[in-house]
């Protein structure tokens, strides 16, 4: 069971998946804030920030496990 889920978890096509969603998800939250002034709220932007903040996180933890070097360009 553990073989399993460390073989889920470090599953090489995480990267890929992870950063379509992300976009997915900029692109909706970013919508929202343009189409409805009321919800451009603080909490609404932290909330934000802390998801993409969360996805980070676990995109550099995969990495560091997987022994992937981290390169921007």
């Amino acid at each position: 069971m553990q073989n399993i889920l460390k073989k889920f978890y470090e599953w090489s096509k995480w990267e890929g998946i992870m950063h379509n969603i992300l976009l997915l998800l900029v692109i909706y939250i970013l919508y929202i804030f343009f189409v409805n002034k009321k919800e451009r709220t603080l909490l609404n932007i932290l909330l934000f920030t802390i998801i993409i903040s969360i996805d980070t996180l676990i995109h550099q933890n995969i990495n560091i496990r997987t022994h992937k070097v981290t390169n921007y360009l």
